[in-house]
């Protein structure tokens, strides 16, 4: 039975991740919202961006759990080696991928582009945002070594407060760039870009100068990383990495199936993810705090501990993100009627949201426990889950069930929600098996 000490313990850790996530999902949101006012074709081309840019970041995003698994290891362990250690290496290796990342994704995007888009306006305005956006990747890499680092020492409400100040100066810099304002040029969709860059490289400096000065003598930036070193985070990051990169890439087949259904049903799917994304924040945030705590016990040797913290993160879950989705079960037409206008549409939609709702609480299990296996060396195995339930079962399932056979948008949501069931069921699985507590780090 989980006590409240207990649960006090995990959503000390939980909720500054949770605020941290929520404010990276509001920067896409203040970005959309004033460059909708700019017209269709650069709010087309901001989202074409917008998921372009996401494939590319899984390829730095994936140092997060490896760092922060070696760091809260090490903790436990009471290791005498530096403890900014780790975070050198994922830095070092943020600067590796980073640099030749950006120089090919600039040089390749006018060519990537045009596959995307056949409108010529919508190419030349998605072009320049894009290619500003990969100016940022090493800034993203450095932001996410850093996320590992301070929620690795179980410190997440510092991470938190930079995320704040970067989303409030992204604010503050897309309206004065996107619309000219206090005597800046008026750049529009470029602004944004610039706005959404200038902002994540000052979240790297605030995280490099507080570091600094509240880890003098932990070898930051003094101590070297070794070969060995930087091979584990690799291989760490490296499952989280390709997971990443092959679910973003699902999700945009996904949102193309739902496309050939027709316009009403592309529409609502936007609105339905929204809504499973907020309540999802919550899984993510909790299954980063499990991973602290789960590496941590693991280094002091208490495994049973260990396990312990993993399963009641997972009940609490379970528990909150059902009851979060209540009220999107019991008035679904209120909240979609936010987002939506057409009365079809929101009527197509009200069984989905109502499934979303239902299934997403029993769906935490995915995200909580297979951050946690990343984190302690078992990411080989939650890779091959998620690529396997995804690209075997659920994009074909959705082909046949939509495209293909013609059925409506709730059938589609049933087949996610099947696809959520066997993807925690088996993810679970793999927790309960154990095998995590013999992996070295």
């Amino acid at each position: 039975m989980i006590t409240i000490e207990r649960i006090k313990t995990i959503l000390k850790l939980a909720f500054p991740i949770n605020i941290a996530l929520g404010l990276n999902l509001t920067m896409a949101l203040v970005d959309l919202a004033l460059v909708g006012r700019l017209g269709n074709y650069a709010t087309a081309a901001l989202g074409l961006s917008i998921y372009s840019n996401t494939l590319v970041l899984a390829f730095v995003l994936g140092v997060t759990p490896a760092v922060q698994g070696i760091v809260a290891r090490r903790r436990g362990e009471g290791s005498a080696e530096p403890g900014c250690l780790p975070l050198n290496a994922g830095l070092l290796i943020a600067l590796l991928v980073g640099v030749p990342l950006t120089i090919i994704c600039w040089l390749l995007t006018p060519f990537f582009f045009s596959f995307l888009s056949s409108d010529p306006e919508v190419t030349r305005i998605g072009v320049s945002y894009l290619q500003i956006l990969y100016l940022a990747i090493i800034a993203v890499g450095m932001n996410a070594a850093f996320m590992g680092f301070w929620t690795g020492m179980g410190k997440p409400k510092v991470y938190m407060l930079i995320v704040l100040f970067m989303q409030c100066l992204n604010a503050f810099l897309a309206y004065t760039l996107i619309f000219g304002h206090f005597g800046a040029p008026a750049l529009g969709v470029k602004g944004a870009a610039i706005a959404t860059a200038l902002s994540l490289y000052a979240g790297a400096a605030i995280n490099f100068a507080i570091t600094y000065i509240r880890f003098p003598k932990d070898g930051f930036l003094r101590v070297k990383p070794n070969g060995a070193l930087l091979k584990r985070v690799l291989t760490l990051g490296a499952p989280k990495t390709l997971q990443e990169f092959f679910f973003s890439a699902g999700f945009v087949v996904f949102f193309w199936l739902v496309g050939q259904m027709g316009t009403a049903e592309l529409a609502a799917t936007n609105v339905l993810t929204r809504f499973s994304t907020v309540l999802i924040l919550l899984a993510m945030s909790l299954g980063m705090a499990s991973a602290t705590l789960v590496s941590k016990a693991v280094g002091e040797g208490d495994l049973a501990g260990a396990a312990r913290w993993g399963w009641d993160s997972a009940k609490l879950g379970v528990s909150a993100i059902t009851l979060l989705g209540l009220p999107l079960f019991l008035f679904p037409r209120t909240f979609l009627s936010i987002f939506l206008t057409d009365p079809h549409t929101i009527s197509i939609a009200v069984l989905p949201l109502q499934i979303t709702a239902a299934g997403t609480g029993a769906a935490s299990l995915i995200y909580i426990f297979a951050y946690t296996l990343y984190s302690m060396g078992d990411g080989k195995r939650v890779m091959l889950v998620s690529l396997s339930t995804q690209w075997i079962f659920f994009l074909p399932a959705v082909w046949v069930v939509g495209p293909y056979l013609h059925y409506g948008l709730s059938h589609v949501w049933v087949v996610q929600s099947a696809y959520a069931v066997i993807a925690a069921t088996l993810i679970t699985t793999l927790w309960a098996g154990g095998r995590w507590q013999k992996i070295k780090i």
